[in-house]
């Protein structure tokens, strides 16, 4: 086993001197007096000593220098070093990526600021393996005992074991307005909800305070925040209304019609919205101006949802089909069958996807391989609404029947569910998990309510990120910031890894196309007139005749070279027979300087057929 570590208070060694002296000589009983200055006491030092492998010697001799260093270093326990196997651990937790070193081009600027983004990153994430020894709080889920289950756990067990400041988070509104959905901020600080009919409020969740309610008398079919509390947007009967934060409206945007699922990018600040029209709209809420419009051309919107890695969104048809869109291609980067009915709800974490569809099951797919992972089957009803927590908790909201899976992106398919919530008379219609917090919000036909779910939430946050606590200013700043470091719409692809690289192929075939382009451009410039004579008719048809005898001349080299290249000894005779040796017949056919088969001979002839290998 490990040696056992302890701190040990250490006495400072007495200076070397006359008190020395007369410390010894008070050990031996002799009565001497120290006419020198007074001691100074002696101050304690705190060491990590290993109780098991070394103690402090016993010896009252002071220790002197030697070589540099004091005497007795040797005996020191060796100081504590980070364990690799940590650190490695923590490293494969917080890098994003790839962590190799990038590969070195022409361009020796691109090739340093390449090395110099590398090392910065990779620092980084250095820092935070390092800061996160500072992170004590950890996420802990419940654990049964013997033959106990975890989904036999009612609400009133797991809040009557809570503290108080756990238990004042789960409550409950009985309301007469419709099935209610309800989405919370991203630091969990908020929550909104809004009545089928017509009844929209958002909450204070710590100290349940109002900020605004409305009661717009109209159908509401989604409600979204966007990148606080401040603003948020409805989808009422017709159009997409967006509000403040306290009932305020502040913008009707009527671009698209009967709208029925919302959702926003919170990097890139774009809204995004579908309806009952087959239509995707990308609206930026900073400018206020549309950035992209796609027709699906697969019928009503059926559900919606982003994936937060790459900011690609999910479309969920009637056919069964989802597809995955992003605001720079018209058409979907992938399309996938996923049920034999319309999909009902969506939900995305890390490398994997939810779908539920109205056949009755609800299934993990792999985006790394768009294969099925594991099926799910709910009774009685299809699954309304489907949502995944930080901590990769499932819940799904069928019928009057809530339940609450774990550990279904293992390999290993589980079992039984680890918790369940049941409604009587009532119909789930909403499931959404409370960010940093071990709370689930559910709507359904009577209200809406929290649930109390152990281990759903991150234990430590990043408050440049996203911060529970923030103040008023925080919030301001905050605000700033993302403004400033908004993401332009063309960054959201399927591999957020290109980002940066460069394809070789469109950079040639670039180039080809710039080339072809200018060689088009040169053709067309009106020559610049000349003076003195330079660009008189005669001086113009010289110079083409030049270029023209210039360009045969060098095309009749090139085909000469190729001739000789592939010249053989069978050629050779032939080139001596038709080159007439001296005969009677060829001195004949030599006048005209043509040959019997019309083909120019003398100076032309080295320009026509093979010509005689000299030996």
């Amino acid at each position: 086993g490990q040696a056992r570590r302890t701190l040990c208070f250490l006495p400072a060694m007495p200076q070397k001197g006359k008190a020395g002296e007369a410390g010894a000589a008070g050990v031996e009983g002799k009565d001497v007096v120290a006419k020198t200055t007074p001691i100074k006491p002696a101050e304690e030092i705190i060491k990590l000593v290993d109780i098991g492998d070394w103690a402090p010697a016993t010896s009252s001799e002071p220790r002197r220098r030697q070589g540099g260093k004091l005497a007795g270093d040797d005996e020191r326990p060796p100081e504590p070093k980070f364990a690799k196997a940590k650190m490695g651990a923590g490293i494969r937790k917080f890098s994003r990526g790839s962590s190799a070193k990038p590969a070195k081009g022409d361009n020796l600027k691109q090739n340093r600021q390449a090395e110099k983004d590398w090392k910065k990153n990779d620092e980084a994430v250095f820092r935070m393996v390092k800061g996160e020894v500072l992170q004590t709080e950890e996420a802990g889920f419940l654990e049964a005992e013997g033959r106990e289950k975890t989904w036999k756990y009612s609400q009133s067990q797991i809040a009557e074991a809570s503290t108080v400041g756990v238990a004042k988070k789960k409550f409950n509104f009985t309301l007469p307005y419709g099935s209610y959905s309800c989405e919370f901020t991203r630091n969990g600080q908020y929550l909104l909800v809004g009545g089928r009919k017509g009844h929209v409020a958002m909450m204070r969740c710590d100290t349940m305070q109002i900020e605004s309610e409305l009661q717009l008398k109209e159908t509401v079919r989604a409600v979204q925040t966007v990148h606080n509390h401040t603003l948020y947007a409805v989808a009422q009967k017709k159009y997409v209304y967006m509000y403040d934060s306290k009932g305020v409206e502040i913008h009707c945007i009527k671009d698209q019609r009967y709208p029925s699922h919302l959702d926003f990018l919170p990097y890139h600040f774009l809204l995004v919205s579908a309806g009952d029209l087959a239509d995707l709209h990308y609206r930026d809420i900073s400018t206020g101006q549309e950035v992209a419009n796609h027709r699906t051309k697969l019928g009503p919107t059926r559900s919606l949802r982003q994936n937060p890695t790459n900011g690609v969104m999910h479309v969920g048809h009637s056919n069964g089909c989802v597809t995955m869109w992003t605001p720079s291609v018209k058409t979907p980067v992938v399309k996938m069958f996923c049920h034999a009915g319309h999909v009902t709800s969506m939900a995305v974490h890390g490398d994997y996807m939810l779908t539920s569809g109205a056949e009755g099951y609800w299934k993990v797919w792999d985006l790394r391989k768009y294969e099925s992972v594991h099926t799910f089957k709910t009774y009685g009803n299809p699954a309304a609404d489907i949502d995944v927590s930080m901590t990769g908790l499932v819940g799904v909201g069928f019928g009057s029947h809530l339940q609450i899976w774990k550990d279904v992106f293992n390999q290993a398919r589980p079992e039984a569910a680890y918790l369940k919530e049941e409604y009587p008379g009532k119909t789930v219609s909403s499931v959404r998990f409370r960010p940093y917090e071990d709370v689930l919000g559910v709507g359904h036909s009577g209200g809406f309510e929290t649930l109390l779910v152990p281990g759903a939430g991150f234990a430590n946050f990043d408050s440049f990120e996203s911060n529970p606590f923030e103040t008023k200013k925080q919030r301001q700043e905050r605000e700033v910031h993302q403004l400033l470091e908004k993401l332009q719409p063309d960054s959201i692809m399927l591999d957020p890894s290109r980002i940066g690289s460069v394809d070789k192929k469109i950079v040639q075939e670039f180039v080809k196309e710039q080339e072809a382009k200018a060689a088009e451009d040169a053709k067309t410039v009106k020559k610049k007139k000349k003076m003195r004579g330079k660009d008189k008719v005669g001086s113009r048809m010289k110079r083409k005749k030049l270029k023209d005898g210039k360009d045969g001349r060098k095309k009749a080299k090139d085909r000469i070279d190729g001739e000789d290249d592939s010249d053989d000894d069978d050629g050779d005779e032939e080139s001596e027979g038709e080159g007439g040796g001296g005969g009677g017949d060829g001195k004949a056919s030599n006048i005209g300087g043509t040959t019997a088969d019309s083909k120019p001979v003398g100076a032309l002839g080295r320009f026509y057929g093979k010509r005689r290998r000299k030996t």
